[in-house]
């Protein structure tokens, strides 16, 4: 994954052996030891399932093994007790907190500061209202409309007959055509990437983008949060209700339907026209197979692999949910009149 010069700058570049003797210098308790097979130049980072040559990766998640032995990247972050799992032509940083050091290169290579100066191109057809604040190097297309007080960060793209309502804020995102962006929306925000060890709480840089297809809808005070690595990816024709939450580096796709008040917890992948119902939850690194309806407040704990009508929490095919709840209803009367 080449990481967007648009958004976050250029890199700063370094060897992987120099990195490693800076991770050493800050991680002397966690770092165990390196397998270093090319001292290549370090300034692409990617996921495990799309990574390419010279690119860093780690590895910590078991749900991403089988991406392990075939991975193609120059360079991966293992923990100790997965090296049984490596092949012989990459090279290995090894360490006993894999997130967090990966963390600490991405951060170092991309910092979080970068200010663009490049003008802004704004169709001269566009309606910018009173208030609104644009970045640099921003792209407006033709008829795009532009609501009172809304901010448009750095390098964002809106392209032609996008409406946007007042008082969103917009960063680091492509927003497609004729797209409908209701009031208080936020796009591109960054993702709750708290994690956890033994040292404590550290967070994850987030380094993509937020990618909006065309003829998208999205409800008042929704919030979209961008990739941390990757990108988020809205497909042409998704339709998304008020206070929805999709979390960082999910992908919806063409036609799909969500709710008011559902959430979608990262890296998840939903298939195409999925409806989903109100206040619904699911979890992160799943995959919903396209054409499945979740009725609402389901709870998706599981990957959907057959397209069909769920419920209830865990989500199990609605059928079976409801024989679940007239057994639990039975079961509670019969007790009831004992007692009675």
């Amino acid at each position: 994954m080449i990481i967007d010069e648009r958004f976050y700058g250029k890199g700063k570049p370094l060897k992987l052996s120099k990195l490693i003797k800076k991770i050493k210098t800050k991680f002397p308790t966690l770092y165990h030891s390196e397998i270093l097979n090319t001292d290549f130049l370090v300034n692409n980072f990617s996921t495990i399932d799309d990574s390419f040559q010279n690119d860093l990766v780690f590895f910590e998640n078991k749900k991403y093994l089988k991406y392990l032995k075939d991975c193609n990247c120059g360079c991966m972050i293992i923990a100790p007790n997965h090296l049984q799992y490596i092949n012989k032509t990459n090279s290995y940083i090894v360490t006993r907190s894999p997130r967090r050091v990966f963390a600490f290169c991405l951060g170092l290579i991309y910092p979080d500061i970068f200010e663009g100066n490049d003008k802004n191109r704004i169709s001269p057809n566009a309606k910018i209202k009173n208030g609104v604040v644009l970045g640099s190097n921003v792209e407006i297309g033709k008829n795009v409309i532009i609501g009172e007080n809304t901010v448009i960060g750095d390098g964002v793209i809106i392209q032609d007959g996008t409406e946007i309502g007042s008082n969103c804020s917009i960063n680091f995102s492509t927003i497609g055509k004729n797209c409908i962006i209701y009031p208080g929306v936020r796009i591109g925000t960054t993702g709750f990437g708290f994690n956890f060890d033994n040292d404590g709480v550290y967070k994850f840089p987030h380094r993509g983008r937020v990618i909006i297809k065309d003829n998208v809808e999205i409800g008042a005070n929704s919030t979209i949060d961008r990739g941390s690595l990757g990108d988020t990816k809205i497909s042409n024709f998704v339709m998304i209700d008020n206070l929805v939450h999709i979390a960082h580096n999910v992908s919806i796709g063409k036609g799909s339907v969500i709710c008011g008040q559902s959430g979608v917890a990262g890296s998840t992948h939903i298939g195409q026209n999925v409806v989903i119902g109100a206040q619904v939850g699911i979890s992160g690194h799943l995959h919903i197979k396209s054409g499945t309806i979740l009725s609402a407040r389901s709870g998706v704990t599981k990957d959907i692999t057959k397209a069909e009508l769920m419920g209830g929490f865990p989500a199990v095919p609605i059928k079976e949910f409801r024989k679940q709840k007239a057994f639990l209803s039975r079961l509670i009367k019969n007790k009831i009149r004992k007692k009675t």
